[in-house]
């Protein structure tokens, strides 16, 4: 009984000298359960169990405890140690090794993209996608029975289209305008290369904290938008009264829905 109560109040004792330490301390020795991790990205290839034990000794060295292992490409040169091959295994085990010796968690990527898992058993209407557009302009008033132009396919780097699958999406009108918005693929994510092997991204979107407004011509009026998906046919003609109204109106026709496979 002795023991147990010894060892009861030894343990209330170590409880009551952490409470104790400031918000600095516990910060400066943070437990287990708070230590940091990191991103341990490799490229197409370049792998080396030299050099990936000594980066195991550095992250914990500086407090680091647990990193996501994934193998990408992003556009360097290919390293010289196939995925798979039995050089990469070897290199891998090696370092689950030097994880374990040194008390580093390893978590896997497990998908071919970035918002998850997926493979050939995915059909392309189920794969990851984006929204394009196209647009056209039309002077009321007048009836129109048009065949809305297919919006083109993003050319980017990482997308590929070997199953192309659209589907039409939505149709919106509105008084024609010309709003500007610097740097909006990259703003709305569509458009973003890695910039540690890309020399044209910009490292950083620049931003102020004072904008000029928009004149009339910049803006469009919520409650002047006009929604026409319903008087969309099946191939993608378009049947509207236009508004007699003195300015243009533009047709923002959201069509393709483009997988990334």
């Amino acid at each position: 009984m002795r023991k147990k109560t010894r060892i009861l109040l030894a343990l209330m004792l170590m409880g009551s000298l952490r409470a104790e330490q400031t918000l600095e301390q516990r910060f400066d020795n943070p437990p287990v359960s708070a230590m940091p991790g990191v991103y341990w990205y490799f490229n197409d290839g370049n792998l080396n169990s030299k050099e990936m034990t000594a980066e195991l000794e550095n992250m914990k060295e500086v407090g680091i405890n647990k990193v996501l292992f994934l193998e990408v490409n992003l556009g360097i040169p290919k390293g010289p140690v196939q995925w798979m091959t039995e050089t990469w295994q070897n290199t891998f085990v090696q370092m689950v090794r030097d994880s374990e010796r040194l008390g580093i968690d390893v978590n896997l990527g497990i998908g071919p993209g970035w918002c998850g898992s997926g493979g050939p058993w995915i059909k392309p209407q189920n794969a990851m996608q984006h929204l394009v557009f196209s647009s056209v302009d039309f002077k009321g008033p007048q009836k129109v029975s048009q065949k809305l132009p297919v919006p083109d396919q993003r050319q980017e780097p990482f997308l590929s289209m070997r199953h192309p699958f659209y589907e039409d999406f939505a149709v919106y009108a509105f008084p024609s305008a010309d709003p500007v918005i610097p740097d909006i693929n990259e703003k709305a994510l569509y458009k973003r290369e890695p910039y540690s092997s890309w020399k044209q991204v910009k490292p950083y979107l620049p931003t102020s904290v004072q904008y000029t407004e928009p004149g009339p011509a910049g803006v469009i009026a919520p409650d002047k938008i006009v929604d026409l998906t319903k008087n969309l046919k099946p191939d993608g003609t378009l049947d509207w009264e236009v508004p007699p109204l003195g300015c243009l109106w533009q047709s923002f026709f959201a069509m393709l829905r483009l997988p990334f496979l």
